[in-house]
């Protein structure tokens, strides 16, 4: 799996506002899809992993980046 690149807290701030504004005009989805590119906390990604499984947190397309930069590259198949 390619390590993703870290994101600066402004490139994830504009994310975000992207993703409201989509919010505004009833797109969910998209707006969905938007905050999915945000990376999840590295301690979300483990919960979720430990919950719900690895399969679980690959299907829903999460940014996974910073758990991968805590936890290392291969820390969903362990």
């Amino acid at each position: 799996m390619p390590q993703a690149r870290l994101m600066t807290l402004e490139e994830e701030a504009d994310i975000a506002l992207k993703a409201f504004e989509l919010k505004k005009q009833g797109k969910f989805k998209e707006y969905e899809r938007m905050l999915k590119k945000i990376p999840l906390q590295p301690y979300l990604a483990k919960f979720a992993k430990e919950h719900f499984g690895a399969d679980f947190l690959i299907q829903t397309g999460w940014n996974l980046a910073e758990a991968e930069a805590e936890y290392g590259s291969d820390w969903l198949c362990k």
